[in-house]
């Protein structure tokens, strides 16, 4: 299994990140800082999510990205899990390998790779109307 990260499962500013940095930088942010917004600063600091990574990484990044800010996706969204899913069994990978590296359940990649619709979570709030039923309703 490799440690490079495929193109899908990176969001475009972790795709910039991975091309101008290395793929050490990006991993390292996704293994580290989840689901954080990251403000590069112009220079290193303790006080800033950066310091949680290696600091030569952490230089590596404030040279080429001082000033931007960026979201460190948590995981892949469901259209990309799939596809990554499916990419890395046409790759010759078990169910368990592909879990490992999507960071996900072998359940769930069977789930995947069955082309089963995944079950969404439904908000309900009975203060609003449901659209289908009312578009429904309105041609009765």
């Amino acid at each position: 299994m490799s440690d490079q990260l495929a193109p899908l499962h990176l969001t475009e500013d972790m795709e910039d990140v991975q091309a101008i940095c290395g793929d050490d930088v990006a991993q390292e942010l996704l293994n580290k800082l989840p689901g954080v917004e990251v403000k590069v600063p112009a220079r290193w600091s303790a006080n800033n999510p950066l310091a949680r990574i290696d600091r030569e990484k952490a230089e590596r990044l404030i040279k080429d990205f001082a000033g931007n800010k960026f979201y460190v996706p948590t995981h892949i969204g469901r259209t990309d899990t799939r596809r990554a899913a499916l990419q890395l069994r046409g790759e010759g990978q078990s169910t368990i390998e592909i879990a490992l590296e999507l960071k996900v359940s072998e359940r769930h990649v069977r789930n995947l790779l069955s082309g089963k619709p995944l079950p969404r979570r439904k908000i309900h709030d009975d203060r609003q109307v449901d659209l289908e039923d009312f578009l429904n309703a309105s041609h009765d």
